[in-house]
């Protein structure tokens, strides 16, 4: 399967949530989420397996999660990324590699994880070079802020974790300060919260292009409390 071969379900008009094979889209600008019963995990349409489930968070084109999905493939994966361009090129990945532990959301993080998630249904989140947006204007669209961390933890199952990568020393602070603020998740990493090296974390193509840069990369991982 190439990417362009997945097009969008339907018109910006007549936009609405909807599973079409191994994605799900979430559309922008949406505010019935309530109408549609989104299955269980375990269900036929997702994953049909009881299997710890994982989400990636700003998944891009894909290559980490897809790594991830083949290499444990007793765990299922959940990659969401709001572009569609980028999303479908996961789903061709998923189709080429017959992933079966490997589902799409083509849709926002925080839409998806608020009406689409139930409670403590994830083993572990893990969050790949959040935009960090860096003017203070556009400050409202990062990921990181109450709300978010407000969601994840009730997803996530007690004392599981959630895991960040970032190359912004800027956003890293805005990260440590939005988790540890909220006082449902706390560092598994003492102070200063971060490590600069993780061998078997797996690569992106933003960690890649970052290190490449010479860029130090920060990880962050939390534990839910």
């Amino acid at each position: 399967m190439k990417p362009n071969e997945l097009k969008y379900p339907h018109l910006f008009k007549e936009r609405r949530p909807l599973i079409a094979g191994r994605v799900f889209f979430v559309p922008d600008y949406y505010f019935e989420h309530h109408l549609f019963s989104f299955p269980a995990l375990e269900d036929e349409r997702l994953f049909g397996n009881s299997n710890p489930v994982f989400v990636e968070y700003c998944s891009g084109n894909g290559s980490w999660i897809v790594e991830k999905a083949k290499a444990c493939r007793d765990k299922n994966w959940i990659a969401v990324e709001r572009d569609f361009e980028r999303a479908r090129k996961i789903v061709s990945k998923t189709v080429n590699g017959k992933l079966a532990n490997l589902f799409v959301v083509c849709g926002e993080a925080l839409t998806f994880t608020r009406h689409y998630l139930r409670d403590q249904s994830i083993e572990g989140i893990f969050v790949n070079f959040p935009d960090p947006w860096p003017k203070e204007r556009h400050a409202k669209h990062r990921l990181f802020q109450s709300e978010f961390a407000k969601e994840t933890a009730r997803v996530v199952s007690f004392q599981k974790g959630a895991v960040v990568a970032t190359d912004d020393p800027a956003y890293a602070e805005n990260i440590s300060s939005v988790m540890l603020g909220s006082l449902l998740w706390e560092s598994a990493i003492p102070f200063p919260y971060y490590r600069t090296e993780w061998q078997e974390y797996g690569t992106s193509f933003f960690q890649a292009l970052w290190e490449k840069k010479g860029r130090t990369i920060r990880y962050f991982s939390f534990l839910r409390r």
